[in-house]
C-alpha cells in the first residue's frame, strides 16, 4: 500500500471481499484526502444515547460491547477524534483489557427516527482519571447537564475513517421525550380548535 492515510476499504476491503464486490459489479470506494468526520457524522455521533463497540479479544476474536449515557455523552473532541467517559460496568475490564494490548476498534451508532447508521474505525486508547482531571471535566458534560454517573477513567478514540449504511431494515423508534414531543404539538392544536369554537359558539 502507498504511503497515505489509511482508508475504509484498507480496513474492510480484503481479497475476499474484493471478489464478493467484483462478482456483484459493485463500485469500491477511491482513494480521498486525510480523514476528517463530516458535519451530518459529528452530529449523529455528537447527538447519540448510545453506541455498539468492537474489539479484538487476545485470541483474535471480535468482542463488542454496549455503551450508553445521557445524549452527548460521546464528544467529539476533533476533526477525527471522539472520547467517552468509561461508566462503572461489570468489573471484567474485557474491552479496556483489549485496548491496552490492541487499540483497533469498530464503533457503531444508529439513530432509529432517521434510520441512519454509521461505522467508525479508529484506534482507541484508555485514559486513568488520575491522568487527565481536564479531559474528564470536559467529557462529563453533556446536552443534559451534568454526568454524575461514577467512571474511573476514559476512552479516546482517533478516527481512521467511517462508512454509512443504508437505511434498510432499520425500524423507526423513538424515545419518550420525542414521543411527547410530537403529541405536545398535536395537544396544542386540539386546544386552539377548542378555543375557536368556544368563540364560535359564544357569538
Amino acid at each position: 500500500m502507498e504511503n497515505r492515510p489509511l482508508e475504509y476499504q484498507d480496513i474492510a476491503y480484503d481479497r475476499f471481499v474484493r471478489a464478493r464486490q467484483g462478482s456483484l459489479e459493485m463500485e469500491l470506494p477511491r482513494a480521498g484526502e486525510e480523514f476528517e468526520l463530516a458535519p451530518a457524522e459529528r452530529a449523529l455521533i455528537a447527538g447519540s444515547s448510545h453506541f455498539f463497540l468492537s474489539t479484538v479479544t487476545g485470541a483474535g476474536w471480535p468482542y463488542v460491547q454496549h455503551r450508553g449515557g445521557p445524549e452527548g455523552f460521546v464528544h467529539v473532541l476533533g476533526p477525527a477524534r471522539l472520547g467517552w467517559l468509561e461508566f462503572a460496568g461489570n468489573r471484567q475490564f474485557v474491552t479496556t483489557g483489549n485496548v491496552d494490548r490492541d487499540g483497533r476498534v469498530c464503533l457503531f451508532f444508529i439513530d432509529y427516527p432517521t434510520r441512519s447508521r454509521l461505522k467508525v474505525f479508529g484506534t482507541a486508547r484508555v485514559v486513568e482519571r488520575e491522568d487527565d482531571p481536564q479531559l474528564m471535566e470536559q467529557l462529563s458534560e453533556a446536552a443534559g447537564g451534568r454526568i454524575r454517573s461514577p467512571y474511573r477513567r476514559a476512552m479516546v478514540v482517533d478516527v481512521a475513517a467511517t462508512d454509512a449504511n443504508c437505511a434498510k431494515y432499520i425500524a423507526p423508534r423513538h424515545t419518550r421525550e420525542q414521543v411527547e414531543e410530537r403529541i405536545d404539538l398535536y395537544r396544542a392544536d386540539i386546544a386552539r380548535l377548542q378555543a375557536r369554537i368556544a368563540e364560535l359558539e359564544g357569538r
